[in-house]
């Protein structure tokens, strides 16, 4: 297993800046926490609902190394905000949350690593009160569903919405067609998009969307390898 350090840094609707960072986040791991620091600008190792506490995060960046896949906050084991998203090399701007996320003691920080060479996507969504993250790993050239990292289900059984705002993170499917995550009804009908972002060669965005869930409704990605 390769190993990358990533950073994070918010801003609060105080004003105050809130830094974070994990030197040893393991790439392809469901989620890591990322504490308070680095020294000096920071307490050592606070989670975000200690260190943040009683505040309202309203803009933030999460950096990895090399290849970020998503990050997110998550609160008794929900997925409360994802968040965005870059490579060290890449990130050139701070970005307004989907939602400001008003920090609560027991709130965690974490971010998801890979490999560049990786075979792993990851979408991330926002409806008007949920946020949850979906995965798939590619073992060949296939047509794949997107699944919950948390229960393994698929996004019409978890997402009680419409989704509003969403990034889709994975490797160069240069033979793959189209380049994104599909939405596609029970009855089987394509209903939504959303862009591949290849985060170490650029920062991904949100893509403002409306996408209608129905219970069978399933995201989905062509992979070529």
């Amino acid at each position: 297993m390769t190993t990358q350090s990533c950073t994070a840094t918010f801003i609060g609707r105080s004003g105050k800046v809130y830094t974070f960072e994990n030197t040893a986040v393991t790439d392809g791991t469901t989620g890591e926490e990322m504490q308070s620091g680095p020294s000096p600008y920071a307490l050592t190792a606070q989670s975000l609902g200690d260190y943040a506490q009683n505040d309202v995060l309203i803009m933030g960046l999460v950096t990895a190394q090399t290849n970020a896949g998503v990050a997110y906050i998550s609160y008794g084991g929900e997925i409360v905000s994802t968040l965005p998203i870059s490579a060290h090399s890449v990130s050139n701007e701070m970005k307004m949350l989907a939602k400001p996320v008003a920090v609560r003691a027991g709130m965690v920080l974490q971010v998801v690593t890979h490999v560049t060479a990786t075979t792993q996507y990851y979408l991330a969504v926002e409806s008007a009160s949920q946020s949850h993250v979906f995965a798939y790993t590619s073992s060949g050239a296939a047509t794949g569903n997107l699944v919950s990292i948390l229960t393994g289900q698929n996004i019409g059984r978890v997402m009680k919405q419409p989704i509003t705002k969403a990034y889709f993170t994975g490797p160069a499917d240069t033979t793959a067609a189209p380049g994104g995550s599909i939405f596609v009804s029970g009855s089987g009908t394509p209903i939504g998009f959303v862009p591949l972002s290849l985060s170490s060669k650029a920062q991904p965005q949100y893509s403002n969307v409306n996408i209608q869930l129905d219970l069978n409704t399933v995201a989905q990605v062509v992979a070529d390898a």
